[in-house]
């Protein structure tokens, strides 16, 4: 036993420096008191105090670039339980973190003998299987795990590998070799890949690192690969989710552009959110990026252009200059030109006093110039306290929709015009400003999650139409401002996790609308208040079986005043109650979930407005300042199998939200077609879902396919046709991960014909192609080619009997089928410490 001795290197600052020294080293299978000793020669301003007995178990396998010395020694420790201290500016203690007199440590490798790297090891008692402790393997595969037991099970679990489990006697558990899954479907030999994905406690877990995931370029691409994510970036079965990076909820589209694939570590699909979520999350996506080394400046340049009918263009840079004591200090910039092109064709009838048959023609033309640019500050001060600071502000340059109809109608069987009709919207230049700061922290077991906004916004649009012979024109001018909150803390407890919190909103919101005499002016003014306090808690029971429960309270309370006075009848206050719960068993690869959720979401504003809009002389459209907030009760079964994933659910609606069509004023204005929204008083979903992503050599494959049924009660709205016909959607996702850094993906997406609710719709589908290319050792620099709609095939064509005596039958094209190229350039990157979450969610969204 070598003799325990303390090793002091106390190196002097010879000068003061501007900038931290920043330095790089390859270390290979070298002990952690080796590694330190070397970053203390490379340093005359750090003196680094270990004890050398204390970490010689620990090996390393790492290469530093442009790091500092605190932020390589982070890089070092990894996942080993060894904590690194600051004391003033300039002295770093090192130390195992857990004091034990054994320690078993080993490293593990694939079938090939290659280190698995982020493998999990996990040590329980022979006597009852209790958890003792664990750890998780480095790049070199080593892992070291304090543990005084003289005898345990232990556990080798890694993404895509068997299972090894066995009992040790020996604190030296030596090299662990692991088999890789393997299964044969009709003569096909499908092998587990660190692509595969495993349950998570409220969804599914995908490691991204290290697969071909990260080869698509920024997130924004990759996330349409993940399992479960359809091709319009819905959850399947779970709608649109909110997505957070690194737990900071994502505002702007075009950070996920920002963020490139191969700097996302791993990707969380949350299909039953706890309540710390708004009342109307029904999915997340979670995305924890690779913690990167350096300091001093970085950036990224990208830029997208694709033509088809239209065109879009968008160029985004952002620069990032951090600090040596953790701040971090950014601005980034982003600019887009949409000239995005729709053509339709209808054939609608109206049964009123009279009977009209209108023959149209459409094209909507949409000219929009969008910039957006946000600057901010972050203090990452150590491990367990970091707070921020961001503004950020999005403007619109130009927005002009123009929408010209040819339209002959008949009266009764008899001709009755020809129209052409026009009608072109300018909103005025605006600009929309949030501004939002937060803190995340431990005090002692306590964590705290703490985030404040402020949004505000004024949008001006005047709009201008009619035909040859009449002519019709408004203007709508809206502000809205929200203040909001949210605290979340988590506690320590004897047995599981708990965390409760609250969350604050006030929005105020004023619209006035003026016209021509068409319809009515209306002067709005809405206020709401929305106050929530939520618990969630979760319970293992055994090794095997899971409990979780959670409960948000929330309490609105809503002024509505037209032209000034209050209207009591729109001014309702609300009081709920909003429960989850569910239950999960897992043995032997296997994890079932039986899980109830209750979601409620509020009207957007854009929905509520009582003006009435022009869209053309037979054509008005409005809100509905009536509608109620809907509330779904949804239960779900959900089986998990290593690559593949089932679910079956049924899902109650109460006052879901749909436009219902009718005559606006046989009197006045005969002929005239009113679209507005109305609450329907109860639909049943039920259906079920089936992903299964294995890997096949060079293939991934990535299949998605759901089978739902829709039963909406409509009979008491006056709508006499709807149906209740078998629902289906297909997508096929393939990725190819070719040489020499070059990955190809074609994804096809098939909508059969249907015939559910009031519309029966038919076949829809649509086959897309990305080819992408990365140069550079560190992929810095990569260009993407694609190609969308190839076949010219993704039309949506119907007929609606959406409302009293109304039947609507159209086919449109949106100018889906383009091509396009992507270009991405990042330097020195770094991955952003900013962890605000961002409260108010719920209202900004409605907003």
């Amino acid at each position: 036993m070598r003799k325990i001795y303390l090793l002091l290197y106390i190196l002097l600052l010879g000068a003061v420096q501007v900038r931290a020294q920043r330095v790089s080293r390859d270390f290979r299978n070298v002990t952690m008191p080796t590694a330190l000793q070397q970053l203390g020669g490379m340093t005359h301003r750090y003196t680094i105090n270990f004890i050398y007995n204390d970490l010689e178990d620990f090996h390393v396998t790492a290469s530093i670039k442009g790091a500092t010395i605190p932020e390589a020694i982070r890089h070092l420790i990894g996942f080993y339980p060894i904590s690194m201290t600051m004391v003033g500016d300039s002295i770093i203690n090192v130390e195992c973190s857990q004091k034990t007199v054994l320690r078993y440590k080993g490293r593990v490798v694939d079938d090939k003998g290659e280190p698995a790297e982020y493998a999990n090891v996990v040590l329980r008692s022979p006597a009852d299987s209790s958890f003792l402790a664990g750890g998780v393997s480095n790049e070199s595969g080593y892992f070291v795990i304090p543990c005084n037991a003289r005898r345990v099970i232990a556990k080798v679990t890694y993404v895509g590998y068997k299972s090894k489990l066995w009992t040790a006697a020996s604190p030296d558990l030596g090299t662990i070799r692991l088999q890789a899954d393997r299964y044969t479907l009709k003569g096909v030999t499908v092998q587990g890949h660190k692509l595969s994905y495993k349950p998570s406690p409220n969804g599914l877990s995908v490691m991204v690192k290290g697969s071909q995931l990260e080869q698509f370029g920024s997130a924004k691409e990759m996330i349409k690969h993940l399992p479960l994510v359809m091709g319009d970036g819905t959850v399947a079965g779970h709608g649109t989710p909110q997505i957070y990076i690194n737990n900071k909820l994502v505002r702007d589209a075009s950070e996920l552009e920002r963020l490139q694939s191969a700097e996302v570590l791993s990707a969380e699909i949350i299909t039953r959110p706890g309540a710390e979520y708004a009342s109307d999350v029904t999915s997340v996506i979670r995305l924890k990026t690779v913690r990167r080394q350096g300091e001093g400046w970085s950036g990224s340049l990208w830029g997208n252009f694709g033509k088809s009918k239209g065109m879009l263009a968008t160029a985004n840079a952002s620069l990032n200059y951090r600090l040596r004591n953790g701040m971090d200090f950014f601005i980034r910039a982003n600019a887009a030109d949409s000239k995005g092109r729709i053509t339709a064709t209808s054939n609608d009838q109206l049964k009123a006093t009279d009977t009209w048959d209108y023959h149209s023609r459409s094209k909507w033309r949409n000219d929009y110039k969008f910039i957006y640019g946000d600057v901010g500050w972050n203090w990452e001060i150590n491990d367990r306290h970091s707070l921020g600071l961001t503004y950020s502000a999005t403007g619109t340059v130009k927005g002009k929709r123009t929408i010209t109809k040819t339209e002959q109608v008949w009266r009764n069987g008899e001709h009755f015009s020809d129209d052409d009709n026009q009608s072109v919207t300018k909103s005025k230049p605006n600009l929309a400003n949030s501004v939002n700061t937060y803190y995340v922290g431990r005090l002692g077991k306590w964590g705290i999650d703490f985030s404040a906004d402020y949004y505000g916004s004024h949008t001006d649009m005047d709009m201008a139409g009619g035909t040859d012979d009449s002519s019709v024109s408004s203007n709508t001018s809206t502000r809205s401002n929200l203040w909001a909150e949210k605290l979340t803390v988590s506690a320590p407890m004897p047995a599981g996790t708990f965390s409760f919190g609250e969350e604050t909103s006030y929005t105020n919101r004023k619209a006035d609308f003026t016209q021509s005499g068409f319809s009515a002016d209306t002067h709005i003014r809405q206020r709401t208040a929305i106050w929530s306090l939520y618990a969630n808690y979760a319970l293992p029971i055994g090794k095997k079986l899971n409990f979780s429960a959670s409960l948000r309270l929330q309490n609105e309370h809503n002024r509505y005043d037209v032209d000034g006075k209050k209207d009591d009848e729109l001014s309702h206050d609300y009081h709920v109650l909003i429960p989850k719960l569910s239950m999960s068993y897992a043995d032997d690869g296997w994890q079932h979930s039986l899980a109830f959720a209750t979601y409620r979401y509020n009207p957007p504003y854009s929905i509520m407005s009582s003006s009435v809009n022009y869209r053309s002389k037979y054509e008005y459209d409005t809100g509905n300042p009536f509608l109620q907030p809907m509330t779904t009760y949804y239960l779900s079964w959900t089986t998990v199998w290593k690559w593949m994933t089932v679910e079956a659910y049924y899902a109650y609606i109460k006052n879901s939200f749909r436009t219902f069509q009718t005559a606006y004023d046989d009197v006045s204005h005969p002929g005239v077609i009113i679209t507005d929204y109305r609450n329907t008083p109860k639909t049943q979903n039920y259906g079920v879902t089936l992903n299964t992503s294995p890997t096949l050599g060079i293939w991934h494959l990535n299949y998605t396919a759901r089978l739902f049924f829709s039963d909406a009660d409509l009979a008491p709205m006056g709508i006499t046709h709807y149906w209740n016909g078998l629902c289906t959607q297909f997508r096929l996702d393939n990725t190819f991960t070719l040489p020499y850094n070059w990955t190809a993906n074609i994804t096809a997406s098939l909508t059969p014909y249907n015939k559910s609710n009031v519309a029966i719709t038919k076949t829809v589908a649509s086959v897309d192609l990305r080819i992408s290319k990365q140069w550079l050792k560190s992929k810095n620099i990569q260009l993407s080619l694609y190609a969308n709609d190839i076949f010219h095939t993704n039309y949506k064509e119907m007929t609606a009997y959406g409302g009293i005596n109304v039947r609507t039958q159209f086919k449109e094209y949106d100018s889906t089928q383009c091509v396009g190229i992507e270009f991405t350039y990042s330097f020195n990157t770094v991955r952003s410490r900013y962890k605000g979450i961002r409260a108010g969610s719920e209202e900004k969204n409605r907003l």
